[in-house]
């Protein structure tokens, strides 16, 4: 939010935007890089925890990244391979879309 060009929002102020749509239409898309990087490090960061979240959940409750350990602990089964191709799916279409976003700013 530091880096922002408010001269962007004070031109829309000038045009009569309603501060929604200076929101919708300046704002958050200047913001979205930072904030899918955030769910991205957070999504990273919570298959990455399966150690600490083995040891700190209580009994009867499983987070994905700890049931499918114990998943693959007994074998793999076509759950975890179809759960594991979602995510592959999933990361790489994620990054095919930064890949896309950024090649169309520059």
């Amino acid at each position: 939010l530091e880096n922002m060009d408010l001269t962007l929002e004070r031109a829309a102020a000038d045009l009569y935007a309603t501060p929604w749509r200076t929101f919708r239409r300046i704002t958050l898309p200047l913001l979205w890089p930072g904030i899918l990087a955030g769910l991205m490090l957070a999504f990273v960061i919570s298959l990455d925890d399966v150690v600490i979240t083995e040891f700190v959940k209580s009994g009867g409750q499983d987070t994905l990244p700890t049931y499918m350990l114990g998943q693959i602990r007994r074998g793999i089964t076509p759950e975890i391979n179809a759960i594991s191709t979602v995510f592959l799916l999933l990361s790489v279409a994620i990054v095919t879309l930064f890949f896309f976003i950024s090649r169309k700013r520059d």
